[in-house]
């Protein structure tokens, strides 16, 4: 008996592989496909924005990433004990303006490297609604917790994100010229719009993908997370305990589906071993730091990195070998 409705996907193998540059933008699964893909050491940079939610805000992100200009102090904004931009993410914010564009200048910097080289970029949808300021009518990428009565909030239509995102794919083509846009919609319901809400955001969304899909069939590509979520699993022990956000074993599910669909065999068991590397890092001894067998297993661990740069040149594992050396060399410094 068949307990789940399989999602039937088309197989792109190759299309996600090691020695590709990757760039991943969007809402929270972004985040949690580019920490996949991070620990598998694929060449990729996540969020460089912090989450965004919107077309229009991810839309407005890649036209600056293309400008290569850092933002400075007069786009920021402060309320007494913050200061925040309206197109980042809050863990951009700190407590004077020097250290916020700091932050947010590294991480912007970083795309602005990654994107004339991209070969796949990544984008997750989250939702169709998006917030006005009323004194210029420009859309933010989070409110920062600012008062209600500052912003208006609409929903796009359909036509209103193709053509946002047609202006910008002429574009981006032209600046990224091996790029390819893989899309997704993200799977965690947004319940604060209220059921009804939540479906028709999510099915604008689908229906904008859709046809930017067909306008640039050898560019552009959808992977069914949102699909994947409601009908695999669709049962709440999938959920995290606010019932919107799927749960760890979800997300690595839907992972594994896009791993099945876009890594060939051998890029499956290249990402395996520096899986296997990175969670070997994360073990430490129960007996202290002092430990023979502790300094015997980072050897081990070290040959297997070795090897793993050695079989694949595209690879370069130089941050772990650095920490198993020093683990080698000096226990006492862990």
């Amino acid at each position: 008996m068949n307990w789940t409705t399989p999602v039937i996907i088309k197989e792109e193998k190759g299309y996600l592989r090691h020695g590709s540059p990757m760039l991943l933008m969007g809402s929270c699964f972004a985040e949690n496909v580019g920490m996949y893909l991070n620990d598998a050491h694929m060449d990729v940079v996540v969020n460089p924005f912090g989450t965004l939610y919107n077309p229009e805000s991810l839309a407005m992100a890649l036209h600056r990433l293309m400008t290569g200009k850092p933002y400075v102090v007069e786009e920021l904004n402060e309320n007494g004990e913050i200061w925040y931009s309206y197109h980042h993410h809050g863990r951009y914010s700190h407590a004077t303006a020097a250290d916020t564009l700091a932050h947010i200048n590294a991480s912007y910097m970083q795309a602005v490297r990654q994107l004339p080289r991209c070969e796949r970029l990544i984008i997750t949808f989250g939702t169709a609604y998006v917030y006005r300021l009323k004194s210029d009518g420009s859309v933010v990428a989070n409110c920062h917790k600012q008062p209600a009565s500052l912003f208006t909030r609409s929903r796009l239509n359909v036509d209103e994100i193709i053509a946002l995102w047609r202006e910008l794919l002429d574009k981006l083509f032209d600046y990224s010229p091996r790029c390819q846009v893989l899309f997704t919609v993200s799977p965690i319901r947004h319940m604060s719009d209220g059921a009804r809400d939540n479906q028709l955001s999510k099915s604008t969304l689908l229906l904008a993908v859709d046809a930017l899909c067909k306008l640039y069939p050898d560019r552009c590509h959808y992977f069914p997370a949102y699909e994947i979520m409601m009908d695999e699993l669709r049962d709440y022990r999938f959920y995290a305990e606010d019932m919107t956000h799927p749960s760890a074993q979800a997300v690595s599910y839907i992972c594994r589906r896009m791993v099945d669909t876009y890594f060939t065999d051998e890029t499956k068991q290249i990402a395996e071993k520096c899986i296997k590397v990175k969670r070997g890092l994360q073990h430490r001894p129960l007996n202290g730091s002092r430990s023979q067998s502790y300094k015997q297993f980072a050897a081990g661990l070290l040959r297997q990195v070795e090897q793993i740069e050695q079989m694949h040149s595209c690879i370069t594992l130089e941050n772990e070998k650095i920490e198993l050396k020093k683990i080698i060399d000096n226990t006492d410094e862990l």
